[in-house]
């Protein structure tokens, strides 16, 4: 195929600019209250996040993933253990979590590590779930070819539809991430993109501006 130049695709930010003073000393707290406003202003799913893993050999790979709780705990998400991002983990629990949120013209980097939840933490969403969801991950050979649709379809649609208690698998549940470094990121005029990093010292968050 031709290249397909982009270069004219451009959009135009025009938000208030960040400083300092606007944000909270405790990263926790700042992410908390850019949520809530993403939540106001999204049309989509503003808890959606793009999750960046890699091999032991440094492959990196990416996927959107849905937030499911926050604390100071850690940020927590839900999968399939033996999918590629599982595996990826189980080598390098080293991760990255991206949300943009157009709307508000914000996104939020978080790096950190990535541990599985309690089976009791897994096993309370899991059957918080629609019936059918819960029916699709205990079917799903996640990652892994798929020769018939039809036939995965069915499965799920007859398993949903049995009266019986559906047993969460042993390799379906959940990853808390305990992070490392937040970047938050404000979009301005004419590129001049607001940036600040937080790291931590001897326990205590510290703010860095950065360059756009």
């Amino acid at each position: 195929m031709e290249e397909k130049i982009l270069y004219h695709l451009r959009k135009d930010y025009s938000k208030i600019s960040l400083d300092t003073e606007h944000l909270n000393k405790d990263p926790f707290v700042q992410f908390g209250e850019w949520f809530d406003n993403a939540l106001s202003q999204e049309s989509q799913e503003a808890n959606a996040m793009i999750l960046s893993t890699s091999n032991i050999s440094g492959k990196p790979s990416s996927r959107v993933v849905l937030l499911k709780s926050f604390s100071k705990q850690g940020f927590v998400f839900f999968t399939n253990y033996n999918s590629k991002k599982g595996k990826d983990i189980e080598e390098n629990p080293n991760v990255s979590v991206l949300f943009f949120w157009p709307s508000a013209m914000r996104q939020i980097r978080i790096e950190g590590f990535a541990k599985k939840t309690s089976q009791k933490i897994s096993e309370n969403y899991f059957y918080s779930r629609p019936r059918e969801s819960q029916a699709s991950s205990a079917l799903s050979m996640q990652s892994a070819p798929l020769e018939q649709r039809e036939s995965f379809d069915n499965s799920v649609k007859t398993l949903a539809g049995n009266p019986g208690k559906i047993i969460k698998p042993k390799h379906w549940g959940g990853y808390n991430i305990t992070p490392r470094t937040f970047e938050f990121w404000q979009g301005r005029i004419g590129r001049s993109h607001d940036r600040f990093l937080y790291t931590q010292e001897n326990g205590i968050w510290k703010i860095t501006p950065l360059y756009p």
